[in-house]
């Protein structure tokens, strides 16, 4: 299934559990949406230097 990037947002994090970038593992302070079809929409957690590099594509 493609996924097609949406937009960028800071990620705050609410819990006392550290999310992690899936790209590098460092923590995570993106968040970037992609639409993935049929309305359903997947959020991805990033670092700063990996959502640089999500934008791109």
């Amino acid at each position: 299934m493609e996924r097609i990037f949406s937009m960028l947002r800071s990620f705050v994090d609410d819990s006392e559990k550290t999310k992690f970038c899936v790209a590098c593992g460092n923590k995570a302070t993106q968040e970037a949406l992609f639409a993935v079809g049929d309305g359903a929409i997947l959020i991805e957690k990033y670092c700063d230097t990996c959502a640089t590099n999500v934008q791109r594509r």
